[in-house]
């Protein structure tokens, strides 16, 4: 329920899991300044009982779900560790919605578009159905999707976040630490557009599937090269195939996709794209976070 300070002012109460890892962060340092009250306890989501203790006491409005397994360096974690993939990304998941729901509160579940393959000639909408399984990581999205989309909740799909500060999971970050790298048209998320978009969702409170990426696309050869003119001119690298990439250097297959930005533009969500212009404000001002 909203509390209110004694000045009679009421603040909406936000219960935010995964609060420290890289997207939660960036939340948190977003709405610190706002009418709101975030609750950042640390809460075991593979733990239904425990989640739900949690929300009784502290009767959030909001819950926004940020964790995730770290699969980290890539995905291909999650091909040696199906057990904890499908325990954190699909149980722990559903246990939050479900007692978030229990408690009348909002819920919304950030999730991953990496569902499709397909080309710039078709931008994937929240009604098509998924049709890349070429990880596990990828199919257990898609597991998840399916399990919640019959619930009044909000799940949010976003794509290779990146972001102007530097974060080892920084989609930015990644790239420039390979010497080989693919480029092909994909959708993106830029976390400093995310975070907005997240805000304005929470006033207006849409249920369902929705696509939540910058507008157009971006491949990867725009994002290093914009990096190598404002950040670091001597950053080289090499492109290869996607047939290179999977046969020789990576476990499971990729997705490579552009979703709609149709729907998120019809509720007030407006990402705008990723020009020359945009790229080099993040270069220069990735460059000095690190």
């Amino acid at each position: 329920m909203l509390c209110t300070t004694s000045n009679g002012m009421e603040i909406l109460k936000i219960f935010v899991l995964g609060a420290s890892g890289f997207l939660g962060s960036r939340f948190i340092a977003h709405m610190a300044h706002k009418k709101t009250e975030l609750i950042t306890n640390r809460v075991e989501i593979t733990d239904y009982s425990k989640l739900l203790d949690s929300f009784k006491k502290h009767k959030p409005d909001v819950v926004i779900n940020f964790a995730g397994v770290r699969a980290y360096p890539t995905i291909d974690w999650c091909e040696d560790n199906k057990k904890e993939t499908v325990a954190v990304n699909v149980n722990g998941a559903i246990n939050v919605m479900l007692a978030a729901l229990e408690v009348d509160a909002y819920p919304i579940q950030i999730s991953s578009g990496c569902v499709y393959s397909g080309g710039p000639e078709h931008a994937f909408t929240e009604e098509d159905a998924p049709n890349f399984e070429g990880s596990f990581y990828s199919r257990m999205r898609i597991v998840l999707q399916k399990a919640l989309a019959e619930l009044p909740i909000l799940y949010t799909r976003i794509r290779l976040p990146v972001s102007c500060y530097y974060h080892p999971r920084n989609t930015l970050t990644k790239i420039i630490s390979y010497k080989q790298v693919i480029s092909i048209p994909n959708s993106v998320t830029l976390v400093e557009d995310l975070m907005p978009a997240l805000e304005k969702l929470i006033q207006v409170r849409p249920t369902g599937i929705l696509n939540l990426t910058n507008e157009g696309y971006v491949e990867h050869k725009d994002l290093l090269e914009a990096y190598k003119k404002y950040a670091n001119p001597n950053h080289n690298y090499s492109l290869i195939t996607l047939e290179e990439l999977e046969n020789q250097i990576v476990k499971a297959k990729r997705s490579n996709c552009i979703l709609s930005v149709t729907k998120a533009r019809s509720l007030g969500v407006n990402m705008p794209a990723l020009n020359k212009e945009r790229l080099k404000e993040i270069m220069i001002k990735y460059k000095k976070s690190l």
